[in-house]
């Protein structure tokens, strides 16, 4: 694997790093470039050199490492573990092209989590968080009864659907004592075909379980992706 490859780099640090860290570590002790220079017995004017970006020597750059408590004083003469920003900058550009985002919203009540399986053509499930057994059961009959009421909802009356409302609200409840939230978001998605020829329209629920104090507002998706029906 190439070092472009990972996400980190190692490699020395420019003349303009050094500057910027020293400069950071000074004003985070409240120390002026008197001080740090009267602590690292050189002078003013070296401080300032290096806070400016300029080259420095190996023994000027040891020096300001053991003022500002470095344990290893060759700290500035060292490869660091640095960011790979061409990597992630790839990777972003990746993940906005192969993926989509889908607003998603807090699921409070059963007549909500019923309606969006009434509109649902397809599906797709996710869990952010460990579960109890007890939960992780909730959450599977949960799953279970959204699918399968989904796939005859029309087959139900108006009074059935009260009490499937009244189902999947205990089931929330119930996930809910357990610290678990439930949100989900809609997309409509083309499936088959190339272009328009052949192609259907059809609605994808994506929902998610996670910590009931940190639901996410959205989550990124694969543009192409399979799903249940």
């Amino acid at each position: 694997m190439s070092e472009t490859d990972t996400d980190q780099l190692d490699r020395l640090l420019t003349s303009r790093e050094i500057g910027a860290v020293v400069a950071a570590l000074r004003d985070n002790r409240g120390w002026t470039q008197e001080t740090l220079a009267e602590i690292a017995k050189v002078t003013v004017r070296t401080v300032q050199r290096v806070e400016r970006g300029e080259p420095s020597s190996t023994d000027t750059r040891r020096a300001l490492a053991g003022a500002l408590e470095f344990q290893v004083l060759d700290a500035f003469n060292m490869p660091w573990p640095l960011p790979n920003f061409e990597r992630i900058r790839a990777e972003h550009e990746r993940l906005l092209r192969e993926t989509v985002e889908v607003e998603i919203k807090p699921i409070v009540g059963g007549r909500q989590l019923r309606e969006l399986a009434d509109l649902a053509e397809g599906w797709q499930h996710s869990q952010l968080v460990d579960m109890s057994p007890s939960a992780e059961q909730a959450l599977a009959t949960l799953r279970d009864y959204f699918q399968d009421y989904g796939d005859v909802h029309d087959c139900y009356s108006e009074t059935q659907k009260l009490g499937v409302n009244s189902d999947f609200q205990e089931l929330i409840d119930t996930l809910a004592a357990a610290g678990i939230g439930l949100c989900a978001g809609t997309r409509r998605v083309r499936i088959g075909g190339s272009g328009d020829d052949g192609a259907v329209s059809a609605t994808l629920i994506h929902l998610v379980a996670g910590s009931l104090d940190d639901l996410p507002k959205a989550i990124r998706v694969p543009r192409r992706m399979s799903m249940q029906w």
